[in-house]
């Protein structure tokens, strides 16, 4: 598996080069939405007036608001513009975000700085997970896919890594980086030939695929593109309006496919618990290894494993890695909100069992980690078809960033009201619907073109091949 690599990546230089340059928007937003963490402690020696529990739940969901407001016109100039342009849009956004934060003196200020980075998050989410599949050879565009959650960890890293041991305005200066190196590298990066096939630009679209295939010549690549623009043509006959996305049974089961799995990853409480890493463990009881220590293991354990992830996705599929992924976060989750009832409720003696909050959330983010982190955005980048891809997953950033208003701010509502057992046993009876939901339901798309995925999508019953797909998505689309 890992002999392969130095291979894949010499033949694929340029598609990992451009995704993780993409993937790098995630990054930010990893440094970006877990920043309350390690700051919570440092808030009285940095505001000026005091920040209440409920005024700091605001903080740290406020950020979805701005993601909700800008995937809609996201989409639309993704289609008018290119993804590229659009997806480097989200970088002022995220700078203007930082610098307020490091010269904020005040709750509202603080908000009103999460309100606006949270504008470049709803640009990311509708964008970058598009680019990525467009740019995408089938072979390789799982271990594409899972970059954007792999660099969104090491922005969780970073933060949880640098934030207790540095000033509050320290944090936001090294934070502040990455938009730019974002920036920088995006600028260099090729536009996706799909784009330029929607914008009857072949010349184009064959000098963006020529760069990403590393081919000599034309005709390595004339197959892909002519089999790319015939199809691109034929759904660009549909503008990708809303109806269309309930148009077909492709579109109908995908819409079901993406909202399930958004829903599973959002509601099974991934974000409330990173937000809140350090306090999770000052409250539950278990007091094994330092608070910042233990939010450090636990970023750490994210970027792991989502290296191991990004091997296993085209091996193994993405429907078994979500499988495993269910599974194993239903059981860490039940697992932990039972140790924090006993001991916190109950009151029962559980010192010899002090290493279990850190043990039950290692488990939690190596189960998440491998399939409910990574595979449900760049899913959706895969299951629709051009003309309303872009549409779709500005409803998907819609719904992740109103998911995470929801989820960060009701959690510390139900943690203060009917203690935070009650929320992690709510955490983890939505994982367990989402194992009954990927068994029942998903599609495995491991090593299919996107043609091939919409046409299955559009016929179960049908076996479909690479080479006929192109002529079968045609006529379903007409």
């Amino acid at each position: 598996m890992f002999v392969q690599c130095p291979t894949i990546l010499k033949a694929k230089g340029l598609q990992f080069l451009a995704a993780g340059s993409a993937a790098l928007s995630f990054l930010i937003i990893g440094t970006f939405g877990v920043w309350p963490s390690p700051t919570h402690p440092k808030l009285k020696e940095s505001m000026q007036t005091e920040v209440t529990s409920d005024e700091w739940a605001w903080v740290i969901s406020v950020m979805g608001i701005g993601g909700v407001i800008t995937p809609v016109p996201a989409a639309y100039f993704g289609n008018k513009l290119g993804r590229k342009v659009m997806l480097l849009a989200c970088a002022p956004f995220f700078l203007v975000a930082w610098l307020l934060i490091i010269f904020a003196s005040s709750a509202t200020e603080l908000l009103i700085a999460r309100t606006i980075g949270g504008f470049g998050v709803g640009i990311v989410f509708s964008i970058c997970p598009v680019y990525v599949a467009e740019i995408a050879e089938d072979k390789i565009r799982g271990i594409l896919g899972t970059l954007m959650q792999l660099l969104m960890n090491i922005g969780t890293l970073v933060e949880f890594a640098v934030g207790p041991y540095v000033s509050y305005k320290t944090l936001g200066w090294v934070s502040g980086f990455f938009p730019l190196l974002f920036l920088v590298l995006m600028s260099f990066m090729p536009e996706s030939p799909r784009y330029h096939c929607m914008k009857n630009k072949r010349d184009r679209a064959e000098a963006s695929l020529l760069k990403l295939r590393g081919a000599k010549n034309c005709q390595d690549i004339k197959e892909e593109l002519d089999q790319m623009q015939k199809v691109v043509e034929e759904e660009m006959t549909k503008k990708g309006r809303p109806r269309d996305l309930i148009s077909t049974k492709g579109t109908r089961r995908a819409l079901l496919l993406m909202l399930g799995l958004i829903t599973v990853q959002q509601f099974g409480g991934n974000m409330a618990i990173m937000s809140n890493a350090q306090e999770i463990f000052r409250t539950s009881g278990g007091d094994a290894l330092d608070p910042s220590i233990s939010a450090i293991i636990m970023g750490i354990i994210q970027l792991v494993v989502s290296v191991v992830t990004s091997f296993l996705v085209d091996r193994l599929g993405r429907r078994i890695l979500l499988l495993i992924s269910t599974i194993g976060c239903a059981t860490s989750l039940f697992t932990l909100g039972t140790y924090q009832y006993l001991t916190l409720k109950v009151g029962l003696d559980t010192s010899h069992w002090n290493w279990l909050p850190l043990f039950s959330l290692m488990m939690f983010l190596v189960s998440y980690c491998l399939g409910l982190g990574p595979l449900p955005i760049a899913y959706c980048g895969e299951i629709f078809s051009s003309n309303v891809r872009g549409l779709a997953l500005s409803i998907a950033s819609m719904m992740l960033s109103f998911s995470f208003i929801i989820v960060t701010k009701l959690y510390q509502v139900v943690a203060d009201g009917a203690g935070v057992y009650v929320a992690f046993w709510f955490f983890g009876s939505i994982s367990l619907a989402g194992t009954l939901f990927v068994y029942f339901l998903l599609l495995e798309t491991k090593g299919k073109s996107l043609e091939c995925i919409v046409a299955e999508l559009n016929n179960t019953d049908k076996k479909l091949t690479n080479e006929s797909i192109a002529v079968y998505t045609i006529q379903s689309i007409k």
